[in-house]
């Protein structure tokens, strides 16, 4: 009877060891299989040249199904998309299985890209992890995929494999660039020469227009303005006819947020000549004319704009420096240009700058809207160098500027003779103004030419 009991004692831990060796054999099968994801993919299509480039590995090497928290905590297959053409590409992001035979049920698999949250592969409608992204020429995106075992995978699945690939599948389609991105292509793609002004060297591109007309420019802060007699900087915006006055880098819209913005003014006068301000100070965030501008009520300029003109326009920081100049000084372009920005405030208990919509022209947009090859300076007294190399400059109207001077009352005018000046009466005198804005940096050139019978329309 022993040598039985020891037979079936030793049957039944032969049975155990057994046991365990199968369980260990297959849970091994399962969870420590390894594929890694050999993906490196092209897809052209024309002018057009996608490419996938290969990251970080996608594996299935974790030792046990696991919970939502342990799988997005694993290490991803990251991988790079970049659009090396020259149209823009709309596509879908799919992980297709490469499985040959015998795979892992789809609903036991889990999949995450990026921070988005984990979805069963089975949820996907045919493999889509990502839908309708857009990639611009030039333009890339780096994305990162995670798979693990859902946490309630049975041991049915045992023995089985799961292996995929990373595809793309889009379209191509015309590529509208940025406005601010339109205009610099312009300028880029221009013969260029050379002006000297107060031994500081501008880049012109003067062939685009012709030399009786203007053309584009690179100021003293490189960046690209409109200059000459009548260049073709025309926009429509707000139903009405506006002016480029150029592409301006690292403009602040009042978060400290900087970037490359278009800045336009409108080229109709108003009917009524107005005082800059009816409080005696040349303190623009306390102007009366500050207030007309943009104030959201009856009677003011920014009502006047349609909802979608005020979407385009941006917040931005407003520079209320001078430079140190009286009536008798003759200033160039840079030293109006650098003392707007770098001598703020101009006058004790001044403000250093504005952030707001709307405002009006600097001294220095007039004086770079000039030819620098015939207008050299300006100041007090007949300039028709400038004037009539001008597009800003105009003959029939005095126009304000937001740029100070003098003393405590005095704001630099556009005269009718090309002269940069202020009367005696400062702020208190009256002038006309053109509102000038700087746009959305996502704004578009959808349309036109630029002249004046065929602007440039926006989108």
């Amino acid at each position: 009877m022993k040598i039985i009991k020891d037979k079936k004692i030793l049957m039944i831990i032969l049975s155990i060891i057994l046991v365990i060796i199968v369980m260990s054999s297959t849970t091994y099968a399962l969870f420590f299989k390894t594929h890694t994801l050999d993906n490196t993919e092209s897809y052209t299509a024309g002018i057009l040249d996608i490419t996938v480039e290969e990251g970080s590995k996608l594996s299935l090497t974790n030792t046990l199904p696991m919970t939502d928290e342990e799988g997005s905590k694993t290490t991803p297959y990251t991988f790079t998309i970049t659009n090396n053409g020259n149209i823009s590409y709309t596509f879908d992001l799919k992980m297709l299985s490469t499985t040959t035979s015998n795979q892992i049920n789809s609903k036991y698999i889990k999949v995450k890209l990026d921070d988005n949250e984990p979805v069963l592969l089975s949820s996907l409608s045919s493999g889509i992890i990502a839908d309708d992204l857009k990639l611009d020429p030039g333009k890339s995106v780096t994305m990162s995929v995670r798979i693990w075992l859902d946490i309630n995978t049975p041991n049915t699945e045992i023995g089985k494999k799961f292996s995929a690939k990373i595809v793309t599948d889009g379209v191509g389609s015309e590529y509208i660039p940025p406005a601010t991105v339109f205009i610099k292509q312009i300028f880029d793609n221009s013969v260029k020469t050379t002006v000297t002004d107060n031994n500081q060297n501008y880049e012109y591109a003067k062939d685009i227009f012709g030399t009786d007309k203007g053309g584009m420019m690179k100021d003293v802060g490189g960046n690209i303005r409109y200059y000459g007699a009548d260049p073709n900087n025309y926009v429509s915006f707000n139903n009405e006819l506006w002016r480029i006055i150029g592409v301006f880098n690292d403009i602040d819209d009042g978060t400290g947020n900087k970037e490359t913005r278009l800045k336009i003014v409108r080229v109709e006068w108003p009917s009524n000549s107005v005082v800059w301000s009816n409080n005696g100070t040349n303190e623009w965030s306390t102007s009366s004319l500050k207030d007309l501008l943009n104030l959201n009520t009856s009677g003011n300029f920014y009502y006047t704009l349609t909802q979608t003109s005020k979407n385009m326009i941006s917040n931005a920081v407003w520079y209320l420096g001078a430079a140190s100049f009286s009536h008798y000084s003759y200033l160039y372009a840079d030293q109006f240009y650098k003392g707007e920005r770098e001598n703020a405030p101009f006058y004790p208990d001044r403000s250093e700058s504005w952030t707001g919509k709307i405002a009006l022209i600097y001294a220095s947009d007039y004086m770079y809207s000039s030819d620098l090859s015939k207008c050299n300076d300006a100041g007090w007294g007949s300039n028709s160098n400038c004037i009539n190399t001008s597009w800003v400059g105009d003959s029939d109207y005095n126009q304000w500027t937001i740029t100070p001077m003098g003393g405590n009352y005095e704001v630099n005018s556009i005269y009718t003779s090309g002269s940069i000046g202020s009367t005696q009466s400062g702020v208190a005198s009256s002038g006309y103004y053109r509102p000038v804005v700087y746009l959305n940096p996502t704004v578009l050139i959808t349309g036109g030419n630029g002249t004046q019978s065929n602007p440039y329309t926006l989108g």
